[in-house]
């Protein structure tokens, strides 16, 4: 996910942000005056305004304003990759340093610290490799390496600049495969193809594990924008199916519920608050999938 919060509402971020760390409000009028600016964001909706306001709230502890705005966040680092360009450099979290604007890597830096695993309170990195509006088979598959608009090689080269790393792959795509021939009923085929090649070379670069499928693989589900469409959910019936049929791998959920108030922002590319929300879930299922292996 290559970012584009700024979209759903220009300034968003910066007003959140100022809400959580503004002393002497109470938690009430904090959510209240959250939830409003998010109501005025593309695509918001009642209940999901209030959902995010809360959920942000919970991660006030993470948002602090040195390292979180005012200064790059010292113990991670990150770098954003975006093909056909050339490796891009590392360099701190911050909430411009890896997308147009950020993706999840900004909260996910901030929540994985504090994680209970063996990488607690350690310095972590973050290789993104992301583009807007791919298909998984014509953009990122090993079967259509050379071809143009074929963005695999941008992921092996990745993978190899780490230098046997990697603990964890995180995959969050699909939205334009629901859109064309035959994308959405081979998006499950497409998937474990994809994973298991992404396992071998990652494999090939490490010593960490014993066999590829060895590889914690983390899955982001589409969102709301697609799932509330009518007969739009063959995406995330694959997502789900490959999840619950492949070894050490986890589900990330998106708040793709017919309830309102249990939702995420309906907006393709998600808000600010939607955004930090999913970097933290991921964290904590990155967290859950390594305890587990």
């Amino acid at each position: 996910m290559v970012g584009y919060t700024e979209e759903a509402k220009e300034g968003l971020f910066d007003e959140l942000v100022e809400v959580i760390l503004r002393k002497g409000v109470n938690k009430k009028d904090k959510l209240e005056e959250m939830e409003g600016y998010l109501n005025m964001a593309t695509r918001s909706e009642a209940g999901s305004s209030k959902m995010e306001a809360k959920e942000v709230y919970k991660l006030r502890k993470f948002i602090k304003r040195k390292n979180f705005m005012d200064e790059p966040y010292a113990e991670a680092v990150c770098s954003w990759t975006e093909p056909p360009n050339s490796l891009d450099c590392e360099r701190p979290v911050s909430p411009t340093a890896c997308g147009k604007n950020f993706g999840p890597e900004l909260m996910f830096a901030h929540a994985f610290q504090m994680q209970n695993t063996r990488l607690k309170n350690k310095k972590i990195g973050i290789v993104k490799v992301a583009k807007g509006g791919t298909t998984i088979r014509k953009n990122w598959m090993k079967v259509n390496v050379g071809k143009e608009e074929n963005y695999w090689q941008s992921l092996v080269d990745a993978i190899s600049a780490s230098k046997g790393s990697i603990e964890a792959f995180v995959w969050f795509q699909g939205e334009n495969d629901q859109f064309i021939d035959g994308g959405p009923e081979s998006y499950l085929d497409n998937l474990n193809t994809f994973v298991a090649d992404i396992r071998e070379e990652i494999f090939k670069s490490s010593d960490n594990f014993q066999i590829p499928a060895d590889i914690p693989v983390v899955i982001c589900e589409l969102g709301n924008w697609i799932y509330n469409m009518d007969m739009m959910h063959t995406i995330n019936n694959a997502q789900r199916t490959f999840v619950n049929n492949t070894a050490n791998t986890i589900l990330v959920e998106m708040g793709v519920d017919r309830n309102e108030n249990q939702r995420l922002s309906a907006y393709c590319h998600y808000d600010p608050a939607g955004m930090m929300i999913i970097g933290d879930r991921v964290a904590k299922a990155v967290k859950k999938i390594l305890n587990e292996a």
